[in-house]
């Protein structure tokens, strides 16, 4: 593959942008399970859902471009970021920003021409969170990780809304799910970045004392939160107990990895819990559509 391709691939993350895109795409689905249960597949429209991916696909790739552009100082003082394109000089400054800006304007578009109002303001708005709000956060404050769960918590209810073109019940449980899975997750990559991090002035982890009970047991709570907000689907009857039934031994393991984090601080039960988290939303949406 061209080194040119490979530049901007590692530029947007395409990895990560794809695993964010598919959660809009988990709440397209659901919308038109949840509001025709009976015949959802004929609520289903390709161009919409087309829309929803590609749309949320290029305002992702320009937040991601557009936050190496703003860090990349920060990013040359950190080993897992010290090669990252616009660090290393594989693509300059100037080309990165337009071209972040051109898929920001792409994806804008693609949403308002195939969704609806709706939509496309959550999708503005999680961008201009992401870039300005949260990125310069991020050497701040560790509240930083809160205020960036919000956009990270929007494509799902981004996909929800192209159907529905409103926010309501079911939409916001999608955006909390995925608002409280982000503490773990991000907290357990914070855990095992910690020492790195540093090294850029990037405090990460919810307590001032690192890896400490502190943080562990915030990151317990938040686990324990999520689990809780999983199940209330469950509660409103968009979910069959069928569907509880799966829905309980996952979150039960996803508490038990932040538990032995809690007891252990160890580093490894950190990644445990990293894995595990990677695994548990795609479970808990497809048992949301399946039963």
């Amino acid at each position: 593959m061209n080194s040119t391709v490979k530049s901007y691939i590692q530029l947007v993350k395409l990895r990560l942008t794809v695993s964010v895109v598919a959660t809009s795409a988990f709440g397209y689905i659901l919308a038109c399970k949840i509001n025709e249960p009976e015949i959802w597949t004929m609520a289903f429209q390709w161009k919409q859902f087309a829309g929803v991916l590609l749309g949320g696909l290029f305002i992702v790739f320009a937040s991601n471009g557009l936050n190496q552009l703003i860090e990349r100082d920060n990013d040359g003082k950190m080993q897992r970021t010290n090669q990252r394109p616009v660090v290393a000089g594989d693509i300059p400054a100037a080309h990165a920003r337009i071209f972040s800006w051109a898929c920001f304007a792409l994806g804008v578009m693609l949403l308002a021409f195939t969704t609806n109002f709706t939509s496309t303001l959550l999708g503005i708005v999680s961008f201009g969170l992401y870039v300005f709000v949260y990125t310069p956060m991020k050497g701040m404050s560790p509240l930083a990780v809160m205020v960036g769960a919000v956009p990270g918590a929007l494509p799902p209810l981004i996909g929800y809304t192209a159907l529905t073109g409103r926010i309501n019940e079911p939409g916001m449980i999608l955006f909390l799910v995925q608002f409280f899975w982000q503490f773990p997750h991000f907290w357990a990559i914070a855990w095992l970045l910690h020492d790195d991090y540093q090294k850029a002035g990037y405090w990460l982890l919810p307590s001032g004392g690192g890896r400490d009970k502190k943080s562990a047991y915030q990151i317990l709570i938040y686990t324990v939160l999520l689990v809780l907000i999983s199940l209330m689907p469950v509660y409103y009857h968009h979910v069959s107990t069928l569907g509880l039934a799966l829905l309980l031994p996952l979150g039960l393991f996803i508490i038990w990895r932040a538990f032995r984090l809690f007891k252990t601080l160890e580093i490894r039960e950190a990644k445990k819990l990293l894995y595990t988290s990677l695994a548990y939303t795609p479970l808990v949406f497809l048992t949301y559509i399946l039963f």
